[in-house]
């Protein structure tokens, strides 16, 4: 199975995508924390910034083709559940917010990759998630205020309509939030033990 954690940026994706994965390997499952964008030459393009917001999204493509290829489709065929710190749903919120339709933007990616099982949407206010990023000392282009905004406005946009978003305040402290979606993992992981028993 995929998860897919989602948020705009200072959120709390790696740290939740961690605390899952522990919790996960304790229960005996294999699992592996793949995130995005990737250390492809395409990932890294994307790191370094793009020219426009179409080159970004085709950026974005073509490094989760090589995630997909190389190390999601392989850690499923194994078994094993896949982590994924970012996925597309990122792309369908932050180009989204510059301009590019959110439908057109999930089409592209469900043709290249697999769509996931659970999609947990790290909620915070983009001044909250800005403070949480300046205090690890690491900023990116993302971040702006404004922009946050839109991103965040995007992904609750996408939530309403994808029953699969299950939206988890991160505004909360990380063990109540990783309590959440524990909970979120664990109701799915029941449905399928009665789905194949």
């Amino acid at each position: 199975m995929i998860i897919a954690i989602e948020g705009i940026d200072g959120a709390g994706k790696t740290t939740l995508a961690k605390k899952l994965k522990e919790w996960l390997e304790n229960l005996g499952k294999e699992v592996i924390i793949i995130k995005e964008p990737g250390e492809s030459e395409w990932g890294k393009k994307v790191k370094r910034g793009a020219k426009s917001v179409d080159e970004e999204l085709y950026l974005f493509i073509k490094d989760r083709e090589i995630n997909v290829k190389e190390k999601i489709i392989p850690s499923l065929k194994k078994g094993k559940i896949v982590i994924m710190d970012r996925y597309y749903y990122s792309n369908m919120a932050y180009q989204g917010a510059k301009g590019i339709d959110i439908d057109v933007i999930r089409n592209m990616n469900e043709t290249i990759a697999p769509k996931p099982d659970i999609v947990i949407l790290l909620d915070c206010d983009p001044e909250i998630c800005i403070d949480r990023v300046k205090k690890r000392g690491k900023t990116s282009r993302f971040e702006e205020v404004n922009y946050l905004r839109k991103v965040r406005d995007k992904f609750l946009e996408i939530a309403k309509k994808d029953k699969k978003v299950k939206i988890v305040n991160a505004e909360k402290s990380i063990d109540e939030v990783f309590k959440e979606a524990k909970k979120i993992v664990k109701d799915f992981l029941s449905k399928q033990d009665n789905l194949s028993s």
